[in-house]
């Protein structure tokens, strides 16, 4: 302490230091409900504030504070997303239909998926199967509550991207949501590396190396993130330069998401994220160098990587003896089975777990670990096509991002860039894990949700980006 301060300064300053601290550790639940009121009105001061805390409380805080009851499958995270989607329809100048989701490729593809849901779980209840117990013998969610809960979840994966669209009003909202991403990626691959450091590790390793765990897969925080976010950030670092007011702190966060994405020891997430960076790689030597000259240069790199006995390491991948998840085989057979068997509506949304519950061993995962599988397993040949309907869209916002309509000194390049890149690699990881729309049947209740809101936010920012020639944003504050 400064010797000018008075003793009776010192005093008051550790009396409140004492006060927090005994009020923090025997009061906490007075500090969560101070921080989720703060939160709170946080989400409802302007869509930007509500949707940082979404990115907060889903990438971060991936616990229940509830330890038993159906409150115990749920999250912050899920709180978050309700009130965000609750402070949109607020906010809307019109509850219409056609203001709230505008036209876009999307809507038809989506409408139908969202109409099909309850459509699979009527039929499912129709037409029980009586080999199956529709219940968890291990705790007290019944059939409603999970069928509910898979209407909650589709819901607020249908309306975040509006939501988003909605909330980006000029071109540095775009950067500041992409910059959140990516500052929570930073973080939770500090929280990573500290845990490694200090070897809170889980139980499985993959080539020697154990996953980082702090009471929680705090790799979870970066495992799916740093993939998705990647190509935004790396876009910016490539094509930002000139146009993006924060570049060097974008810089500093592709650097942490690049260190995030090694810190997983996932193989999808290392694959997503080689291919993500390989895309816009390759946009960007077009934009400088011919085209031919690009194909030399690829096929000097993929020589070099052959001869370098690369491709004899990422075999270890493979190998049974060094990494884990093989199981997944049974999960890709089951959910081809229950697809033969109910091949028009599935199985029911949601209802993937009460199935595989009656197979014994290995085949028992919960859920298939592939988007395509899961619903043709849940939804049927019916939801299957809906989906492919919804890639295709997909594919053409994707065209639309590549067309040629605004010049490479455009200050949205680099998101066009990145948005391009970001849909194939989302595409790509439906065959690793069910990165589109979460099922009530995977394991930790409501958790799925905040993992896969990260691409539909992104999603919402390309709806708010895709018109070239009439851009619904604004270029100044």
């Amino acid at each position: 302490m400064p010797q000018s301060w008075s003793w009776k300064v010192c005093v008051l300053i550790a009396a409140v230091a004492v006060t927090l601290d005994v009020l923090i550790l025997q009061s906490p639940l007075v500090w969560l409900v101070v921080a989720g009121v703060l939160a709170v009105l946080a989400q409802f001061r302007s869509p930007l504030s509500g949707l940082a805390v979404v990115v907060f409380t889903c990438g971060l805080l991936n616990f229940s504070p509830f330890e038993a009851g159906a409150l115990s499958r749920l999250y912050p995270g899920n709180f978050a997303i309700g009130i965000f989607i609750l402070a949109w329809f607020v906010s809307s100048r019109s509850w219409f239909f056609t203001r709230l989701f505008p036209s876009n490729p999307l809507n038809k593809p989506l409408l139908g998926l969202a109409l099909l849901t309850p459509v699979s779980m009527l039929w499912s209840r129709l037409h029980p199967d009586p080999a199956v117990t529709y219940a968890y013998p291990h705790s007290d969610v019944t059939w409603t509550t999970v069928q509910v809960s898979q209407l909650v979840l589709l819901a607020g994966t249908l309306c975040i991207p509006f939501a988003v669209a909605a909330a980006i009003k000029h071109r540095k909202d775009v950067e500041t949501i992409v910059m959140t991403i990516g500052i929570i990626a930073g973080i939770g691959t500090l929280l990573t590396a500290g845990g490694l450091l200090f070897g809170f590790g889980g139980s499985f390793s993959i080539l020697g190396a154990t996953r980082a765990y702090w009471e929680q897969p705090w790799d979870s925080s970066v495992e799916p993130l740093t993939a998705i976010c990647l190509p935004f950030l790396y876009s910016a670092v490539l094509f930002g330069r000139s146009s993006i007011s924060r570049y060097w702190m974008f810089c500093g966060l592709f650097a942490l998401c690049l260190l995030g994405l090694v810190l997983t020891f996932s193989r999808e997430t290392w694959l997503l994220g080689f291919f993500g960076m390989a895309l816009v790689s390759a946009s960007w030597l077009r934009s400088r160098i011919k085209t031919s000259f690009t194909v030399v240069i690829i096929v000097i790199v993929l020589f070099a990587i052959v001869s370098s006995g690369v491709i004899g390491l990422a075999s270890r991948f493979y190998n049974p003896s060094e990494v884990y998840g093989w199981e997944r085989i049974y999960y890709y057979a089951t959910a081809l089975q229950l697809f033969a068997t109910h091949p028009l509506f599935g199985v029911g949304a949601g209802n993937y777990q009460f199935f595989d519950r009656s197979y014994e061993g290995e085949a028992a995962g919960g859920i298939a670990h592939n988007q395509f599988l899961t619903l043709a397993a849940e939804t049927g040949i019916v939801g299957l096509l809906f989906f492919l309907w919804l890639l295709f869209a997909l594919l053409r916002i994707r065209k639309q991002l590549r067309s040629p309509g605004v010049a490479l000194g455009d200050s949205y390049n680099w998101v066009r860039v990145a948005g391009s890149a970001f849909l194939l690699v989302w595409i790509a990881e439906c065959f690793f894990q069910e990165g589109f729309f979460a099922t009530a049947a995977a394991g930790g209740g409501m958790h799925v949700m905040t993992v896969i809101v990260f691409p539909w936010i992104f999603i919402g920012v390309l709806l708010a980006m895709r018109n070239s020639e009439q851009p619904p944003i604004a270029d100044t504050v």
